[in-house]
């Protein structure tokens, strides 16, 4: 069989349509059928699959998700929001799957965690808080499904599955992409059981997340009201006759007596100070000018710009007027933000932004090059100023500074295309060809990555060392396709025999 049709084997499948499961769940009725049959099995164990297997699950997942839906191309909003969970992570005392966290540009309010530690969360959730602690809230919630392992559970209900049952799931789920109604209908068939023992799974899911979150929230400093607050805007939301109930509700079932318990368990912790919400601010600046207009979530009138810092007012109105093509406006009221507060890496970035909107990349250079002595090694201004030599024509200096940026993170993957751009332009082939590889498969495309390693080694003049050092990745990309392959029971007890040893 070719390599690359391995993916299409019944196996392959299988797995597949797992992938699907993840990205399905937060979305639609069928998901909200399907989430309420997954058991609560106890402590999150890795008997179904192993950290490695459930990365890659994670990465296809990923795969799905950027192909199906518009994620929010804004380096600085998503390093704010990975910084947040960053936060809440650092009092976890179990290892758990690395959290990376990305953006939806869809205005219902909704966020979601998938396998492999990626939690999604819509611009309509973001626009909906009043303040960050009750963001962090949602972000904590999400991150104690993960650290639970909620959603790898299922997988240890389906390898429990009969085949019949697991292929009247296959069809619930290809038949409901299509249509809903005959989905949901072959869903009920396939998988009626006692209702009120799957609202108590589901239930019991959604409660243990409130208590880890609200947990992680104190231990961040963090107040853990903020989290009851949110879900009481929410219910009222869903009280209210001109707006439907927002998404995030209908995939996580939110009862009077899940917000009673959060509110006994939150009024437990000491009352925390206020905290600063500029960030914040400036990070919805951010979201509502790259919007449409009219688009606001219904819960945007809960929050009034007029209570905004001073600073973040002054940002959004640079902001605002850089979108209206007043860009000598913009650039004066950055200045002097720059100038007021030199310390907030997102003044520059944007100051850099407007120079290239206006064809000023020269101008964007010199703002760069002083922002990275101040904030040396920042991703998001590395990329910007990668991109921004590319545009000049400096392909060997952008191409020197993500050599060195990728370095130290090779997990950021957004630097990726930019640095094969620039090897690329340079005639450096192999690197090229290997940065592409990585770039594919950090968003899932194994194969792809396995094909475009081929490529580079098939470059003239290869040097011995970078030949063995492609050979060696190609191989390790090769070796985890072929364990794509198996069942997922098969892999399950093949991971289990190695910890016995």
């Amino acid at each position: 069989m070719p390599f690359h049709s391995r993916l299409l084997s019944s196996s392959g499948l299988l797995l597949h349509c797992l992938f699907v499961i993840g990205l399905i769940l937060p979305f639609n009725t069928i998901a909200s059928d399907l989430s309420a049959q997954l058991p609560d099995i106890g402590k999150a164990g890795t008997s179904v699959l192993s950290p490695r297997e459930e990365q890659q699950l994670g990465r296809e997942f990923m795969r799905s998700v950027q192909h199906n839906l518009k994620l929010v191309d804004d380096p600085p909003t998503v390093a704010y929001l990975q910084g947040l969970a960053d936060q809440l992570v650092t009092s976890l005392q179990e290892s758990h799957q690395p959290i990376t966290v990305f953006l939806v540009d869809d205005p219902s309010i909704n966020a979601f965690a998938g396998p492999g530690g990626y939690i999604g969360i819509h611009t309509g959730l973001l626009l909906a808080a009043r303040n960050e602690g009750e963001l962090v809230s949602v972000l904590a919630h999400e991150i104690a499904h993960v650290t639970q392992r909620h959603l790898v559970r299922a997988f240890e209900a389906s390898s429990r599955m009969s085949l019949p049952t697991m292929g009247a799931l296959i069809a619930a789920i290809v038949l409901g992409a299509s249509n809903p109604q005959v989905g949901k209908a072959l869903m009920a068939s396939t998988m009626a059981s006692s209702t009120q023992q799957q609202l108590a799974h589901s239930r019991s899911n959604e409660q243990e997340a409130d208590n880890i979150g609200l947990d992680l929230m104190v231990n961040a400093d963090y107040d853990p009201r903020a989290m009851v607050a949110f879900f009481e805007i929410l219910q009222n939301t869903q009280r209210s006759t001109e707006f439907a109930a927002p998404e995030f509700m209908r995939t996580h079932p939110l009862t009077l007596g899940r917000v009673a318990d959060a509110r006994n368990r939150a009024e437990q912790y000491p009352i925390h100070s206020p905290r600063n919400n500029t960030t914040f601010e400036l990070i919805l600046a951010r979201t509502i000018t790259r919007g449409k207009e009219n688009t606001a979530t219904p819960l945007g009138t809960h929050r009034k710009k007029s209570a905004w810092t001073h600073e973040a007012k002054k940002y959004f109105s640079a902001l605002q007027a850089a979108k209206k093509g007043d860009y000598p406006q913009a650039r004066t009221t950055l200045r002097q933000l720059i100038q007021e507060n030199r310390h907030r890496v997102l003044f520059p970035y944007s100051a850099a932004q407007i120079e290239l909107a206006n064809k000023r990349p020269q101008s964007a250079k010199k703002i760069l090059d002083q922002a990275l002595t101040l904030f040396p090694g920042n991703l998001s201004l590395v990329e910007l100023y990668a991109n921004t030599l590319l545009r000049l024509g400096e392909s060997r200096p952008a191409l020197e500074i993500l050599k060195v940026a990728l370095r130290k993170n090779p997990e950021y993957y957004r630097l990726y295309q930019p640095y094969a751009k620039a090897a690329n332009t340079l005639h450096e082939k192999a690197e090229a060809y290997r940065a592409l590889a990585e770039w594919q498969y950090a968003q899932g495309g194994l194969y792809q990555a396995v094909a475009y390693l081929e490529q580079a080694l098939k470059t003239p003049g290869l040097p011995p060392y970078e030949r063995l050092t492609l050979q060696a990745r190609q191989d390790m990309l090769k070796s985890e396709a072929e364990q794509l392959k198996k069942p997922v029971s098969q892999t399950s007890g093949e991971h289990l025999k190695d910890t016995k040893h």
